[in-house]
């Protein structure tokens, strides 16, 4: 950012906080609310009684009004044709401050009478929350950000999970009920968020921080104003925006985790200077040496050929030489010493007057460093005997050792501008930032009989980064074209987001004791039975542009002023490159007998490149040196276009209690993936769906509905599904492999829900589900090819049927010495099965191997990551008089699948850890603006387990210790 910009921010951060300190009058701000819909009002008149000249203003777009007024203690007044006056008293306003009071309005043929209440502090979080559930169109659930901050999740993934039906898969992808990937999507502020994972349509929400969120909300049916792919669910990540008063926060926190922390055999490895902050500095870019396109393709060639090219070019060999060894030497893991987990994050926000129209801004960074670490897991793989049915064999029994620093760094500037008549117009501009960067040291050691002759041990190390980047730009606007209230919202975002994995180096080797004298260590590279030494770079760059308008006309307000059209269109264009280099070090077996058992001296400058000249043979004498593999790379190269159409009409219509909400969203989908290798087939889908939605409300009373909904969503694969070539996952180790006949996923669904909100903040609700799924998209594992290879395909049918509980109650009515504390629960149960394809009597097919070799297994399997229940239930004790805001949670899912192994050889399932995590934080001081939080996380020290069932015996696939988090943290807050 240049001097100029950094100068304009900090003149208007100065001239916001001077007006918020020396300013004469104070500023009464709110929003009114229509009761029956949970909508803004426009044009509402709020006036101050008893004021002369009378003071008094219309709210606008939004249903926001602001008022600037001598301090002192005022009455409100709220009038609008066809709704009960309401007043609220006791306001008081003070110097230089914002009073907040909100009003719900209520239809006057309902509340006949003028209404009178005293003012109360505003609460515009769970219960707004709550309010908005009850009155939204289709069935959702949602987080807020008091609870976000409540329960302690660092990152939008972290606080998901604690949602009703909603779980995280690997610390950063949403499922609801029970799917995910492709079958849920992610909006940021109502536009789609594209995935920088290759292998995943999800979006990895652990890119978001959590103190820059105003709220989560999942809809869990389908409306046609939402992405057609939103099968489970659409989860709209909202970001804070135009506060209503100058808002500062500052914070700084630490955590100790009984495994990562402080620990003295913390596996990592050299980097580069700015490793700290999540980025790396160059330190692991392609030397610039293989930018030279005769030095890889000489590479390309076989030995002999590389040998008489060094031989006959001095420039060449010299060439060769410099970049053999510029390649880094270093394979093996560094012990270190661990620090502690920390962070620190600022905002500031405010509302001024720029042009006689309100501005509002917001500004946030965030950092976060931790370490994490587990010595000594279980890392095993098993196979059925296709021999002895009733057995299994032994792929691996290892033993594994990995230590990850995690550094993150993420910003957030909102602007809004609000204009024209009772400002019903507004211009938003957001900027969401984030890098996140992972790096890794990974040692395995144990046996391999699978692929390891005799009695050697096996042995592999890995050093690994990964950085992820996305930067999110959002223009927006909502506009009241007539008094009448139609509406006008647009929006425009791009997002650059991108996943980089430079320098990941691996090195295998077997070694075993001598049984005889002398009992020294022998040591093995052999190439015919596992890798040898390579460099592998990754890249994926995505590029998503969006536009999206959508018009609302009201019409019939006479009997409803639920009664609306809602008519829009989007257009989104993803854009993908993926780029691989691998660079293999040679296989001359003699070098093996240089191996000694130290990686540092293998690849020393004794070894590498050309080590000594032949006089005999007036030859160059190559040692170990980098081999090009393009040709076996260039194949995983890949551009392609993702092109998502649509547009859409539904319409909103009360019938006396019922409120019937109905339409249809025809997508175009246009997908295109081709490989740098021409000679693979492009993969490519081009269809056009039309997908009808049905959603129904009965309101039994102003606080009890029973919702039902029949819709229509689909699912597509990622590009990388699409693709029909095979690649190396670093993730799992094996090969990955596209298949060009997908087609997208057509998704029947059925929905019913009762839900009650009792009081402000409570709620019971009760839901049922059912999903029929044709050609859902599956990824299965086949362990017998020669490459071990996860296959995308697809099956002819799967459903999904669940129920859901939710319960938010207040304690009070057991006794008034619980009033403070409340009770919160939300409880699912998930049935999903997948076709298994086959015939049982055909020994050829996958069905008749499990029926030959593994009859347990079953001729369905669950979806990928579905849990069969998913528990939350927690204890909130808050007294906002002594600023004690205290909540002990169980989190728990069912075991979920993670390895869908093809034919006979049992699945994998991640078996459930139960998490029970402590949350308490005090405030302090005037307004509460000085804070401490104190959090206790896994306090059950679960383990992380990952295991097959094989005839009624458990069989461990990976099992590692994750420890107790104990977290303290201080902030500063004004508001």
């Amino acid at each position: 950012m240049n001097s100029s910009r950094l100068k304009g921010i900090f003149t208007l951060v100065c001239l916001t906080c001077a007006s918020a300190l020396f300013a004469q009058t104070g500023i009464i701000r709110g929003k009114v609310i229509e009761v029956a819909t949970g909508e803004p009002l426009l044009f509402t008149n709020v006036i101050v009684q008893n004021t002369d000249p009378l003071v008094g203003e219309q709210t606008d777009y939004d249903g926001n009004y602001q008022i600037e007024i001598a301090a002192g203690t005022y009455s409100l007044e709220v009038t609008y044709v066809g709704y009960a006056t309401k007043i609220i008293t006791d306001v008081v306003v003070e110097d230089g401050k914002v009073a907040v009071v909100d009003f719900l309005m209520e239809d006057e043929t309902e509340q006949l009478v003028e209404v009178v209440v005293t003012a109360a502090k505003v609460d515009r979080t769970e219960n707004a929350l709550l309010a908005i559930q009850r009155k939204a169109l289709g069935i959702q659930d949602g987080i807020s950000a008091q609870e976000i901050s409540r329960y302690g999740g660092g990152n939008a993934a972290e606080s998901m999970k604690r949602v009703t039906g909603a779980s995280v898969v690997g610390g950063k992808y949403i499922y609801v009920r029970g799917l995910g990937d492709r079958y849920s999507t992610a909006q940021l502020n109502g536009t789609l968020l594209p995935s920088n994972d290759p292998y995943r349509n999800s979006t990895q929400l652990d890119l978001i921080p959590a103190n820059l969120l105003d709220n989560i909300i999942a809809t869990k049916t389908f409306l046609p104003d939402q992405p057609g792919s939103a099968t489970g669910g659409n989860v709209n990540i909202k970001t804070k925006s135009f506060p209503e008063r100058f808002t500062l926060s500052a914070g700084v926190s630490a955590s100790f985790n009984t495994i990562g922390s402080l620990n003295d055999n913390f596996l990592t490895y050299d980097g580069g200077n700015t490793d700290w902050l999540g980025f790396d500095d160059g330190t692991r870019a392609i030397p610039d040496e293989f930018n030279n396109e005769e030095l890889l393709e000489v590479l390309e060639l076989r030995r002999f050929n590389i040998q008489r090219a060094v031989d006959e070019d001095k420039d060449f060999a010299d060439l060769f030489n410099q970049a053999s060894e510029a390649l880094n030497p270093q394979k093996d893991p560094i012990i270190k010493r661990s620090g502690f987990n920390h962070g620190v994050n600022f905002s500031i926000g405010n509302q001024i007057d720029v042009g006689g129209n309100p501005l509002g801004f917001l500004f946030g960074v965030n950092y976060n460093r931790g370490f994490s670490a587990y010595e000594n897991a279980d890392l095993n793989f098993w196979q059925v005997s296709q021999s002895q049915a009733g057995s299994l064999l032994t792929v691996y029994d290892f033993e594994e050792t990995k230590g990850t620093e995690n550094a993150t760094l993420g910003g957030l500037m909102n602007l809004s501008y609000k204009f024209g008549r009772n400002n019903a117009n507004k211009i938003s501009f957001n900027l969401l930032y984030n890098n996140d960067s992972e790096k890794t040291a990974r040692d395995i050691i144990g046996l391999f009989p699978d692929r390891v002759s005799g009695v050697n041990i096996f042995e592999s190390r890995v050093l690994y980064w990964n950085e992820r980047q996305m930067v999110s730009y959002q223009l927006l606007g909502e506009h009241t074209l007539t008094d009448g209230g139609i509406k006008v919202e647009w929006a425009g975002s791009f997002v650059d987001s991108k996943q980089e994995e430079p320098d990941m180096r691996i090195f295998q080797n077997t070694f075993r004791v001598r049984d005889s004298e002398p009992f020294d260590t022998l040591y093995g590279i052999d190439p015919a039975e596992f890798q040898l030494p390579f460099h592998f770079f990754r890249n994926l760059k995505d590029q998503q542009t969006l536009a999206k308008i959508d018009f609302t006309i009201p019409f019939l307000q006479g009997q409803s002023r639920a009664n609306k059209i809602k008519v829009g269109g989007l257009y989104s264009l993803k854009e993908r490159e993926f780029s691989n280099d691998l660079f293999q070090f040679s296989d001359e077996s003699a070098f093996e007998e240089i191996y000694r058992g130290d990686p540092i001296q293998y690849f020393g400058p004794d070894n590498v490149g050309i080590i000594g000249f032949n006089e005999n043979t007036n030859r160059n004498v190559l040692g170990l040196y980098p081999t090009n593999q393009e040709r076996a790379t260039l194949k995983n190269n890949y551009t392609g276009e993702e092109g998502v159409y649509a547009a859409y009409a539904m319409a909103t219509y009360d019938i006396g209690k019922f409120r019937v909400i109905g339409g249809a969203r025809m997508e175009v989908t246009d997908i295109t993936v081709q490989s740098q290798d021409t000679s693979f087939a492009v993969g490519d889908i081009q269809e056009v769906d039309f997908l009808p939605s049905l959603n129904l409300v009965y309101r039994i009373n102003d606080n009890m509905n029973i919702r039902a909904s029949y819709t229509q969503t689909l699912a597509r694969p990622n590009m990388r599904e699409l693709a029909p070539f095979s690649s190396f996952d670093r993730g799992t180790d094996f090969q990955v492999t596209g298949n060009s006949n997908l087609e997208r996923t057509s998704i029947t669904n059925y929905d019913l829900r009762w839900e009650w909100f009792p009081s402000p903040g409570e709620v019971f609700a009760v839901s049922g589900y059912y999903k029929d799924f044709s050609q859902p998209i599956i990824k299965r594992f086949d362990i017998r090819s020669p490459n071990r290879e996860i296959i995308f395909d697809f099956v002819d049918n799967a459903v999904v049927y669940g129920v859901e509980f939710e319960i938010r109650k207040n304690l009070g009515f057991i006794t008034e010495a619980l009033e403070n504390l409340r009770f919160i629960t939300n409880l699912s149960f998930i049935v999903s099965e997948v076709d298994i394809p086959g015939d049982p009597e055909d020994i050829n097919t996958e069905q008749g191997n499990i029926a030959a070799f593994n009859p347990d297994k079953g001729f369905t399997r669950p979806f990928e990551g579905q849990s069969p229940f998913l528990v939350n239930a927690a204890l909130n004790y808050l007294n906002p008089d002594i600023g004690l805001d205290a909540i002990i949670s169980l989190n728990v899912f069912g075991e979920r699948l993670t390895l869908n192994n093809q034919g006979a050889d049992p699945d994998f399932f991640q078996q459930p850890m139960p998490d029970l995590d402590l949350s308490i934080r005090k405030t302090f001081g005037k307004d509460a603006r000085y804070g401490v939080k104190l959090t206790m996380q896994n306090l059950l020290n679960t383990d992380y387990n990952e295991s097959i069932n094989f005839q009624g015996e458990e069989f461990v696939i990976q099992r590692y210790e994750r420890g107790r988090t104990f977290g303290l943290s201080l902030s500063y807050n004004i508001r």
